[in-house]
């Protein structure tokens, strides 16, 4: 079985609510976190998230 660090770079973890979403970028071999947000839970903010997903 592969470990995830050796297929990708970077994980990408949502926390979402009503309201808001906190996204986090992590580095899959550390863990260290590369970038966070908290976008509106709307078009708007859903096409933030897609952009840092980018």
């Amino acid at each position: 079985m592969s470990m995830l660090a050796d297929l990708v770079e970077v994980v990408i973890g949502v926390d979402t609510h009503k309201h808001t979403h906190t996204a986090a970028v992590l580095d899959a071999r550390t863990g260290a976190v590369l970038d966070r947000t908290t976008v509106t839970a709307d078009p708007d903010g859903y096409a933030q998230l897609l952009a840092l997903a980018g």
